[in-house]
């Protein structure tokens, strides 16, 4: 299987700059070009925001937006000092399903995302990003264990 678009899912944890990493290298490697996505999923925003109204929830979205987009930059920067054909994606939603639907939509056919590693309880409660990405995908799926 060749690998031409690959996929690297990113937020600001140390896991998903290791799969940041990881999508850079084997992009680099395979000649491929790399799509960064980041997602903000307002369902999040509004029940961290609860009753303090549509507000809050505006204000939370438009500074995670805002985070969101250096976040893309700074990976962006990083992808093209190695060479690479780079997109960044920028989109609101729950992340997995997202994830999925962007790899679908840019044609790629590789994803790369980074995982807590979570077990047990604290799995079943924070459920599994990758996981569900895992069973939804379409395509291959590469999780970086942190």
């Amino acid at each position: 299987m060749t690998f031409k678009n690959v996929l690297v899912a990113i937020d600001d944890s140390p896991q998903a700059s290791a799969a940041l990493d990881l999508a850079i290298s084997l992009s680099h490697d395979l000649g491929a070009s790399l799509a960064i996505v980041h997602c903000v999923d307002p369902a999040i925003v509004a029940a961290a925001a609860g009753s303090e109204g549509a507000a809050v929830v505006e204000i939370e979205l438009d500074e995670l937006e805002t985070a969101g987009k250096e976040l893309l930059e700074t990976a962006s920067r990083r992808a093209k000092a190695a060479g690479l054909d780079v997109t960044a994606i920028m989109r609101n939603g729950d992340p997995a399903p997202t994830i999925v639907d962007t790899a679908r939509h840019s044609d790629c056919d590789l994803i790369v995302l980074g995982t807590h590693g979570r077990h047990g309880m604290t799995r079943l409660f924070l459920g599994s990003c990758a996981e569900s990405v895992l069973r939804q995908s379409p395509v291959p799926v590469l999780v970086k264990r942190s």
